[in-house]
């Protein structure tokens, strides 16, 4: 069965990277847990003085929540169909919502204890969240919100997620000056409702060095990276912390062409296109203490529900044998270990996620 092998030493440098990069920046650190999905690899950040999550669902909230954690934002906008878990969840931790709507505002008009929460706020991803060229929204939501006792306004947050889409570093320091500039903008506004403003997509947080009025920022994907971060400039091929390791299923040398146990319901049907074509996954090479960038690029070129093919491998077909164990990157680490549900590292250690 294919498995998904983590580096724990490069996990946690990532990690010090970036927690000392908010330090740097007196910046406080709110890791976004979507990417790992686990208890114990969240612990790992308590020892860099990190106290607070950021969550992309109720369930995971809860999850993080039983687990001892006891500030969490949930970025996610609000709507009614989580009331319950909300109510439940408050009574565990310090709770954040995500509002960009006044129309969310009325369900919330009965909870029993005090819950947080932040204006979403749209910079250009045209996602979810409030423009931020419409002030008068946003105060309209502060309004409104206030005649509710328990609930409070806590600031702004932006995730700039059209950073993942561009296509050179000119765009990259677009997108983080536009969203710095709108959000500082915003924040002079509205100072007198004393907002703090939360930021964070992977590619802003590790690349810029500049953060402008933003207090806290709230990456994710930065804890194993992948093969997008790596295009984006965001990481080195060195710095990806999981691989996903799969058997040879099938070779075919008259074809030039490797089949593997490992497809879509393994890491995803995300692709990138690299070097002309549309990828699922890089091959790297196995080494005694993990891995190793391969000399020649190959690269998973197609993949079904549980197949994945290698085409056009050259002399990589006289160099395994069915049962073989081959290691590939991941496209877009987030949905392989949703997918995967469990980490192997190095030694041998299986690691749980809340999927399992």
């Amino acid at each position: 069965m294919p498995k998904l092998l983590l580096d724990q030493e490069k996990c946690l440098r990532n990690i010090e990277k970036m927690a000392g990069k908010a330090k740097r920046n007196s910046l406080s650190f709110r890791p976004h847990c979507k990417t790992h999905q686990s208890a114990e690899i969240a612990n790992w950040f308590r020892d860099f003085d990190i106290s607070a999550l950021t969550v992309s669902s109720f369930p995971m909230a809860r999850y993080f929540a039983e687990a001892g954690w006891k500030d969490i934002l949930v970025a996610f906008p609000f709507h009614p169909g989580e009331m319950e878990s909300l109510i439940s969840i408050s009574e565990k931790c310090k709770l954040s919502i995500l509002v960009d709507s006044p129309a969310a505002l009325p369900f919330l008009n009965h909870i029993p204890r005090e819950i947080g929460y932040y204006i979403d706020i749209d910079t250009g991803y045209c996602r979810t969240g409030v423009k931020a060229e419409n002030p008068d929204l946003i105060e309209q939501i502060i309004v409104k919100a206030s005649s509710n006792p328990h609930l409070e306004f806590r600031g702004f947050y932006c995730h700039a997620g059209h950073s993942y889409k561009a296509s050179s570093r000119k765009e990259l320091d677009d997108i983080h000056g536009k969203a710095l500039g709108d959000l500082e903008h915003l924040k002079m506004q509205l100072t007198q409702y004393s907002p703090k403003v939360l930021y964070g997509d992977t590619p802003s947080c590790s690349i810029q060095e500049e953060f402008g009025e933003i207090d806290e920022i709230t990456p994710g994907n930065f804890v194993f990276y992948d093969l997008v971060q790596h295009t984006l400039g965001a990481c080195t091929l060195e710095e990806i912390a999981v691989a996903m390791e799969c058997p040879v299923a099938g070779r075919y040398p008259a074809g030039e062409r490797i089949v593997i146990h490992g497809g879509a319901v393994h890491f995803s049907k995300e692709s990138l296109l690299l070097d002309g074509a549309s990828v699922f996954g890089q091959l790297v090479q196995a080494g005694e203490e993990g891995w190793l960038t391969a000399t020649e690029k190959r690269y998973l070129t197609s993949i079904s529900q549980e197949h994945g093919v290698i085409e056009q491998c050259g002399d990589l077909i006289r160099e395994v044998n069915i049962g073989d164990k081959l290691l590939f990157l991941p496209v877009h680490s987030c949905l392989t270990s949703n997918l995967m549900r469990e980490y192997q590292t190095l030694d041998g250690k299986s690691i749980a996620t809340l999927n399992l």
